[in-house]
């Protein structure tokens, strides 16, 4: 009984190993090396799955994550700024709505693609200042433009 208890262990150790490394898409040969060829995921898909959750969600793009096994749907809630990142797994089962960190550069991937996403630049050259109100010297280094609607 002890010479077969491992051999056992082996043969449940590698038929789990085998179903979880499909349900993540990492293990050789379940895609043949591109995810989308058996893995889908389109924009009315993943909106009706996050809509499920909060009707206020808009998905803008469906995406593969930097991380096997996941989709990154963008999205932007209803009367409300921004772009935001969640992640679905392959299996569409589980919503991550949490960041994902690389380990090597000790970076957050989520956080630099929603600042990429976000990022919105204003050219100051092409802003009417002509009946602005000026506060302080014109040709000061560093100046802020306030936006307000006096009614």
């Amino acid at each position: 009984m002890r010479k077969i208890l491992p051999i056992i262990f082996a043969v449940v150790l590698a038929i789990s190993a085998r179903a979880s490394a499909h349900a993540f898409g990492s293990a050789a040969g379940t895609c043949g090396g591109d995810c989308r060829t058996c893995h889908k995921l389109d924009k009315g898909e993943a909106q009706n799955i996050l809509r499920a959750l909060n009707p206020q969600v808009k998905v803008l793009k469906v995406n593969l994550s930097p991380v096997g096994g996941l989709w990154e749907i963008e999205y932007e809630m209803t009367g409300k700024n921004g772009i935001g990142l969640v992640y679905l797994d392959y299996a569409k089962q589980h919503i991550i709505p949490g960041e994902i960190i690389s380990v090597k550069d000790r970076k957050s991937l989520t956080r630099s693609k929603i600042e990429e996403l976000n990022e919105k630049t204003v050219d100051f050259a092409k802003v009417p200042v002509k009946d602005a109100l000026l506060l302080g010297r014109a040709d000061a280094p560093i100046k802020a433009i306030v936006f307000d609607d006096p009614e």
